[in-house]
């Protein structure tokens, strides 16, 4: 149902208008109809541009620009998929699994992790070629998954 039959129908059965084509009320249901149908389309759009699991477009790109890098490389359920794992991540344990975690959406397959606690270090080791945003994006998230007194090495 448009803006405007749901505007004509919740009008006429007060009595007050006539509803003839080119009358004046008429013309201004449909003037305020018109804008309105664009208005829901957008809120559409933003709700569905809101949750990874249903964005297309901007809701994918503003995330992944917020977590570090645009992937146009990847098709648009990868980068659900990627998005996904990387949002479980951000709020999932504090275990070599959830490391390996952060580390694989970063799209890093071929690596070592090594944490000795009794001397407070961590390091990844890299046997891959990475980017630049990728070593400065994971650079950031294990400083951020490690705890504060442990001296992280990504090599």
């Amino acid at each position: 149902m448009t803006a405007y039959q749901s505007m004509k129908t919740k009008l006429l059965p007060l009595g007050l208008y006539a509803f003839s084509e080119g009358e004046a009320v008429d013309c201004e249901l449909k003037a305020y109809a018109a804008e309105l149908d664009r208005l829901y389309g957008e809120i559409d759009t933003l709700y569905r541009e809101a949750f990874i699991a249903t964005a297309e477009s901007y809701g994918l790109s503003e995330r992944e620009r917020f977590a570090g890098k645009v992937r146009d490389d990847l098709t648009v359920a990868e980068r659900r998929a990627l998005l996904m794992e990387s949002e479980q991540s951000c709020y999932g344990g504090n275990d070599e699994a959830a490391l390996e975690q952060i580390i694989h959406h970063l799209g890093i397959t071929h690596y070592v992790i090594e944490c000795r606690p009794r001397f407070s270090t961590l390091t990844v080791m890299l046997y891959e070629t990475v980017s630049d945003w990728q070593l400065a994006a994971l650079t950031k998230q294990v400083k951020a998954f490690a705890p504060v007194t442990f001296n992280v090495t990504i090599q």
